[in-house]
């Protein structure tokens, strides 16, 4: 009788390996999908951080102390996501609408908002006071959680 020498994996080895991929991807993708939403918030903070500043410079050098009406009078340049150099109030990129809104002087209403392009239940948005440089986050009710998890205080 011949020795036959088998090689090869049982289907309980071959199942239990399979098993033990599902259970780490399935602890691994949620924390990816998070950390890729935190990259992405931090785009649209840098973002409204730049807006922030020249708008405060805009106001430093008018005469009348008031915040620019709109980004074709500050003194950076943003374009929109289909390369279009930002001119108005508004600037769209892949993953946001960020908004200005400009009250005068110092105060209320002086804040650059970004909203959360997507229907995937990623809905929030960021906003920022250009006076005070204070952020907050306001969720959508099926987006509970982001607000905490991107660092940020929730808006009350």
């Amino acid at each position: 009788m011949k020795n036959v020498n088998k090689k090869g994996f049982t289907l309980i080895e071959l199942l239990v390996v399979v098993l033990i991929i599902g259970i780490l991807a399935a602890v691994a993708l949620p924390q990816y999908f998070k950390a890729v939403e935190k990259s992405r918030a931090t785009e649209a903070l840098s973002i409204m951080g730049s807006i922030a500043a020249a708008m405060e410079r805009g106001r430093l050098v008018s005469s009348d102390n008031k915040y620019p009406a709109n980004l074709s009078a500050l003194d950076i340049e943003f374009s929109n996501l289909d390369g279009t150099r930002a001119t108005s109030s508004t600037i769209t990129t892949n993953n946001f609408t960020i908004t200005l809104d400009v009250g005068g002087d110092g105060g209320s209403g002086n804040v650059v908002t970004a909203t959360r392009k997507g229907s995937n239940g990623t809905g929030y948005t960021l906003t920022r006071d250009y006076y005070t440089g204070k952020v907050v986050c306001a969720e959508s009710t099926d987006r509970a959680g982001i607000c905490a998890s991107l660092g940020l205080q929730k808006a009350s």
